[in-house]
C-alpha cells in the first residue's frame, strides 16, 4: 500500500534521540534531578496549577539556585553528547530522498533540538527556549513556542504554511504528551513497546517498537 505523505513531524525526546526528557537530562547534568522530582512540577501542570511557562521557570530557577551561575555554552556542550536514535537517520534520509517537508515540534529544550535538526537534516524546529544573559548565562526563565499539551496546533500550523492537507502528514511520538499532535494528523505514529489510547483521532493509531521499524514502514508506504 502507498499513500501520500508530504509533511513529517517528529517529536524530539525519545523519539529523534535516546533520552527520553531533555529537561530531565539537563537536571542529571547539573546535579538537580532528584530536587525537580521531588517538587514534581510536571504534577502541579497536569493539574492546572502552574501554566508551563511557570513549570520552565520553576525547572530553571532550581538549576541557577543549586549550581549558581551556569553558562549556555555549558549546555549545548552537554546536549551535543545526546545520542541520535538508531533509525532515525535512515528514516529522515528516506523522507528527504522523496522531497517530504520535515519538523520537530517538541516541549524539549531548543538547544538538544536544532543540533539533532542540524545533524539529520530536518527542515524546521520547533521548540522551548532557553535565554542567555549578555555574558552568557542561563537565565532562570524560558520561552514558551511548544506546550505539550497543544502540539497539535503547532502541527496544524505548520501543514497550513506550507500548504499540505492534514491526512498527508505524519506525526510521531512516543507518550499522551503526544496526544494532541496525533488526533490530528493522517498517519499517527506511536513509538514503543506500550499501548497508547488518544481518544477519537483523524485515523488508527499506527504502532512502532523503534525508529528502525519505522524506517522499514516508510519503506513499504512510500517506496
Amino acid at each position: 500500500m502507498s499513500r501520500r505523505l508530504r509533511l513529517a513531524v517528529f517529536d524530539l525526546d525519545g523519539v529523534l534521540v535516546e533520552e527520553s526528557s531533555s529537561w530531565g537530562y539537563l537536571h542529571r547534568v547539573f546535579g538537580t534531578y532528584e530536587h525537580a522530582r521531588k517538587a514534581n512540577y510536571a504534577k502541579a501542570f497536569e493539574e492546572g496549577l502552574i501554566t508551563y511557562s511557570e513549570w520552565m521557570r520553576l525547572d530553571l530557577e532550581l538549576v541557577v539556585r543549586e549550581r549558581g551561575a551556569v553558562y549556555c555554552r555549558d549546555v549545548e556542550e552537554a546536549f551535543e553528547r545526546v545520542r541520535i536514535a538508531e533509525g532515525a537517520r535512515e528514516v529522515v534520509n528516506h523522507l528527504r530522498e522523496r522531497s517530504v517537508k520535515t519538523a520537530i515540534v517538541s516541549a524539549g529544550i531548543d538547544f538538544l533540538a536544532t543540533r539533532v535538526a542540524r545533524d539529520l537534516g530536518i527542515d524546521e524546529v520547533y521548540a522551548n527556549r532557553l535565554l542567555c544573559d549578555s555574558e552568557g548565562r542561563l537565565v532562570p526563565r524560558g520561552v514558551e513556542v511548544v506546550n505539550p499539551l497543544r502540539k497539535g496546533e503547532v502541527v496544524e500550523e505548520i501543514a497550513r504554511r506550507h500548504g499540505v492537507y492534514l491526512r498527508e502528514t505524519m506525526y510521531v511520538g512516543d507518550s499522551a504528551w503526544d496526544c494532541s499532535a496525533l488526533r490530528t494528523v493522517g498517519l499517527p505514529v506511536v513509538l514503543g513497546p506500550g499501548p497508547l489510547e488518544c481518544g477519537d483521532s483523524r485515523a488508527p493509531l499506527i504502532h512502532v517498537s523503534s525508529m528502525l521499524e519505522l524506517a522499514l514502514l516508510l519503506k513499504r508506504l512510500l517506496p
